[in-house]
């Protein structure tokens, strides 16, 4: 993992919020997993001209400055299936970052919504099930990273501050499909590292 000194967040205890509560649910003290419904999705106007927030998120409290990684596998098969992190702030300002079916594979997709939505990919260098997101949320900006293989991989530096009532957790949608299975373990939570930007290999 990036950093050591994060707290793990227990799926067990009722300190989280649903948005969207899907329904299938299990969650113990480590792992969530769930199933989504068809057209779930978080989008914001940008290209397509709709405003959904139908997306399937638990959400926990978050301080305006923090480090958070989660890792989760799913089998990505139909066009636009997703999940990873949501950074919820409002409606109209927030950050969804994991893996997104596109191109017939899956990507390391970014989706920053300041107003309208706009959305970033990078190829899955090394092939797997098993994937891992951090999200950095500094002064100025969040910084997006995926842990492939053994290294980790710089998805974006976004341009966006976090406010004082924001929520992050784990996120999954299936816009164009539904069913699909994912299953959440070590979410943690802690303090920015010295170094957020490039961290250990």
């Amino acid at each position: 993992m990036g950093d050591e000194r994060m707290d793990a967040i227990d799926f067990g205890l009722e300190t989280g919020a649903w948005m969207n509560r899907p329904d299938w649910v299990l969650g113990t003290a480590g792992q969530l997993s769930f199933e989504t419904r068809k057209g779930s999705d978080f989008w914001r106007q940008t290209h397509y001209g709709f405003e959904r927030a139908s997306g399937h998120a638990l959400l926990f409290d978050v301080p305006p400055r923090f480090a958070a990684e989660i890792t989760f596998s799913a089998k990505f098969e139909t066009k636009y299936e997703q999940a990873g992190l949501l950074l919820w702030d409002s409606d109209a300002h927030w950050i969804k970052a994991g893996v997104e079916f596109a191109d017939g594979q899956p990507t390391l997709a970014v989706v920053v919504t300041r107003g309208r939505s706009d959305w970033s990919m990078a190829p899955v260098v090394v092939p797997t099930d098993d994937w891992t997101i951090r999200l950095t949320a500094t002064d100025s900006a969040v910084i997006l990273h995926a842990r492939v293989g053994d290294r980790w991989q710089i998805l974006r530096v976004a341009d966006f501050v976090v406010g004082q009532a924001a929520r992050l957790g784990p996120m999954a949608c299936s816009p164009e499909s539904e069913g699909l299975s994912v299953a959440f373990r070590d979410f943690r939570i802690g303090p920015v590292p010295d170094e957020p930007l490039y961290l250990p290999r």
